[in-house]
């Protein structure tokens, strides 16, 4: 149970709050490539409660500008890509990625008012497919080149604005256990009660085998966050789901299966769910020239939240919290000791800005940035035939927390006590 300033502290995400400049040490994706050419060359971007406007130029080159013109305030949305920057579309003055001011067609010609003017403008830079922003300050740390991101093959990538506070999204990684009651149980019902009466079956089978029962979960702190394991049914510590197990990615990223999945902080109670797919390439497959960025709403047509596909379960779970939830109430049991040691870990990192740091996995070293690859359970990395790739006979050491789910109860470590 967490005081109102601790849960301000961890949710608040604005300008000037110990999150938010926190959240600024980070890269984050803000729309895909896709989304911005020559007929659609602007985009509306709300991101760690600040509104911005980013655009791609005549010449291709990217910008992230606050909203307004600096001349009559008139919103960049709807500006003219020029070769070199957005064109107002009130009185024609040009701005360029670096918040610049290059053109002032109205002024008389010698003037140099126009190298007086300056916007505010963040760094964009492309990868994968994807557009990410950075917001905090210089230098400016390297763009991760995560694994899914930079190998060969095709992707695709979705988003859903969710109604809500980016930490009820993301402690959900944290939460294996809701897998056997939010999927198995409740997204069995709801799925069954889509079908007709004769064709029901017991609304508890509609599942996948992650679902049975979790006997043991653990988690095991890494220099680039969090590694989760966990047991269930018969399942022993020789299974990949322990052995192995799938990454946290510091502060806001799940790395599972083929996918990555981003809890982009828009503000203290909206987020993006941005889910980045990935499939390896095949011998002889023509490189794929766009990745396929879909905007989803998170309703269904009876303006209810969407919960006929897992990912939409989930969803479900963290709108129905409210805008931010209450942690000043809640009451967390043995299972739960994922979400405190997560918690804690982000008050480490947010201590360690407040003091001038520099938190974790922040990359600056372009030797290591590489191809950034992670230990992901049950999946095939490219150039194998057997899962587990260069992870297979891997040893994990003890988790650095453990929750014994069959009666012997929880270990938390005494640093972190």
């Amino acid at each position: 149970m967490l005081t109102q300033e601790q849960n301000d502290r961890l949710t608040q995400v604005g300008p000037g709050t110990p999150m938010g400049e926190l959240m600024r040490r980070y890269w984050h994706p803000i729309a895909g490539s896709s989304q911005l050419d020559a007929e659609n060359p602007t985009k509306a971007v709300r991101l760690l409660g600040e509104d911005l406007v980013l655009y791609r130029d005549a010449s291709g080159t990217l910008g992230l500008l606050e909203p307004s013109c600096p001349h009559r305030k008139a919103s960049l949305l709807y500006g003219i890509p020029e070769p070199n920057g957005i064109r107002c579309c009130y009185h024609g003055w040009i701005m360029n990625e670096t918040g610049r001011c290059v053109d002032q067609p109205s002024e008389p010609e010698g003037s140099r008012f126009k190298d007086k003017v300056r916007i505010k403008a963040y760094p964009v830079q492309e990868l994968g497919g994807l557009i990410f922003a950075y917001m905090g300050p210089e230098p400016a740390p390297l763009l991760p080149r995560y694994d899914i991101l930079v190998w060969p093959g095709t992707r695709n990538a979705t988003s859903v604005a969710l109604p809500c506070n980016w930490l009820q999204c993301h402690e959900n990684s944290l939460d294996p256990v809701h897998f056997q009651w939010l999927h198995r149980y409740w997204g069995g019902w709801v799925m069954n009660r889509k079908r007709p009466p004769e064709e029901r079956d017991e609304f508890n089978r509609a599942t996948a085998a992650r679902g049975a029962e979790h006997r043991r979960i653990g988690f095991e702190l890494t220099d680039y966050g969090i590694i989760k394991r966990r047991l269930v049914g018969e399942e022993t510590e020789d299974d990949e789901y322990w052995r192995i197990g799938h990454p946290i990615l510091f502060p806001n990223i799940l790395r599972v299966v083929n996918t990555l999945q981003f809890r982009v902080p828009v503000d203290d109670t909206h987020t993006i769910h941005l889910v980045y797919q990935h499939q390896h390439a095949e011998p002889g497959q023509t490189a794929q020239e766009t990745v396929p960025f879909e905007e989803r709403s998170v309703y269904d047509d009876d303006g209810r939240f969407r919960a006929d596909y897992v990912l939409g379960q989930d969803q479900t779970a963290w709108a129905i919290q409210g805008p931010v939830t209450d942690r000043t109430t809640e009451r967390l049991g043995v299972s739960d000791v994922g979400i405190i040691m997560y918690r804690r870990l982000l008050e480490e990192q947010l201590q360690i800005v407040e003091d001038g740091g520099e938190p974790m996995n922040v990359h600056r070293d372009p030797a290591k940035n590489e191809c950034i690859v992670f230990p992901v359970e049950h999946y095939v990395y490219p150039g194998e035939t057997e899962t587990g790739g260069p992870f297979k006979d891997s040893r994990p050491r003890e988790p650095d927390v453990v929750a014994e789910l069959s009666g012997e109860g929880a270990r938390l470590p005494a640093w972190k006590a």
